[in-house]
């Protein structure tokens, strides 16, 4: 393995022993071939299918038809490990079924009090036969998301150097809750103009559905595949389809109990003073929360579904907060109350009161 492959490897290394605590991100928050290393929760299966086709030229007109598949867990907050499946890859000549084995790390973001997002990612290219390697920069400021890339990507031609290095970046406008525009562009450093290689972009409309947890994106893209090798290689063809994701959380199945209050996750702040806090991702962001008497909480719905607040010995109880719905209650008495969401009772949390 070259040099530049090897520093890769060692920084993902590093950055996967730092925790994080950014939740997955949805088609909202990326560009079709610019994922700012987006990585899933713990306990959720993440499921997405890319599908692109072009028409040939008259008089043949055939549609030919691009997927890619992807598979990926978290077992460690703030990473990802999984693998991207495409049945009509054009990386290597005689080689159409292109497999790409990923680890993804996320070990500095905005949440965190981060001024970027950090991310890296890992994988074996088996196309390519060989590893390719990502580091990424995001920032958030208002509607607006940026992110920027360099990748080292090994060559599949053999007969040439056997590292390449590509640059790129990508942005997404939120205009709704619902509804983001993105694009990116991403270009090889070296390009092989005898191969068609030309500069890779991606432009996107992309939507969030309502009341579920899955989100759409409708694009048009240069690129063939979604793996790094893919998405880094444009070509002359224009071709158009869609992404849909489909998040699993097995907690559903399996159910999740909140660990043992710790002081370590006590809320910054007096009695009469208010915390916020919310939902996403089926999950409660803080599960636990230590506070002073008189102290007043405030859940904020930042998922697609709807949510609430239930003490589960019924002293209090919200109606059902919808997406970027908000509801406070104060809690002036000293004890332990626990609590759950009624239409997804694997969703918990606790709040001491002291």
């Amino acid at each position: 393995m070259r040099e530049p492959l090897r520093i890769l490897a060692v920084g993902s290394l590093v950055a996967a022993a730092v925790p994080a605590g950014l939740s997955a991100q949805s088609v909202l928050d990326r560009s079709p071939n610019v994922s700012g290393n987006w990585v899933g929760s713990p306990g959720t299966v993440e499921f997405n299918f890319l599908h692109r086709f072009m028409r040939a030229a008259a008089p043949t007109r055939k549609i030919s038809n691009f997927p890619t598949f992807l598979l990926a867990t978290s077992f460690l907050r703030g990473t990802s490990l999984g693998f991207n499946y495409s049945t009509n890859s054009s990386l290597a000549p005689n080689y159409p079924n292109e497999w790409e084995f990923f680890a993804r790390v996320l070990p500095l973001t905005q949440a965190k009090g981060f001024p970027v997002d950090l991310g890296g990612q890992l994988d074996y290219n088996l196309a390519a036969r060989g590893v390719d390697g990502e580091v990424s920069l995001a920032r958030t400021v208002g509607p607006v998301r940026l992110i920027g890339l360099g990748r080292a990507l090994t060559n599949p031609d053999t007969t040439s150097n056997k590292v390449q290095w590509a640059l790129g970046g990508g942005l997404s406008l939120r205009l709704t809750r619902h509804v983001a525009l993105a694009g990116d562009v991403v270009t090889l450093t070296k390009r092989n103009s005898a191969a068609g290689e030309r500069v890779a972009w991606s432009a996107g409309i992309q939507l969030g559905i309502p009341n579920t947890p899955h989100t759409l994106s409708l694009q048009v893209a240069n690129t063939n595949t979604a793996t790094l090798q893919g998405s880094s290689r444009g070509g002359a063809e224009r071709r158009y389809g869609f992404e849909f994701t489909i998040p699993i959380t097995l907690a559903r199945y399996f159910g999740r109990h909140p660990k043992t209050p710790s002081t370590s996750e006590a809320a910054p702040t007096g009695p009469g003073g208010t915390v916020s806090t919310g939902m996403l991702n089926l999950a409660y962001k803080t599960p636990i929360l230590t506070i002073k008497a008189g102290t007043t909480i405030e859940w904020t719905n930042d998922d697609q579904l709807p949510h609430t607040v239930t003490a589960d010995d019924g002293s209090f109880e919200s109606e059902l907060i919808d997406a970027g719905g908000t509801w406070r209650h104060t809690f002036s008495t000293p004890g332990t109350y626990t609590f759950h969401c009624t239409p997804h009772p694997f969703m918990k949390g606790t709040v001491v009161v002291q």
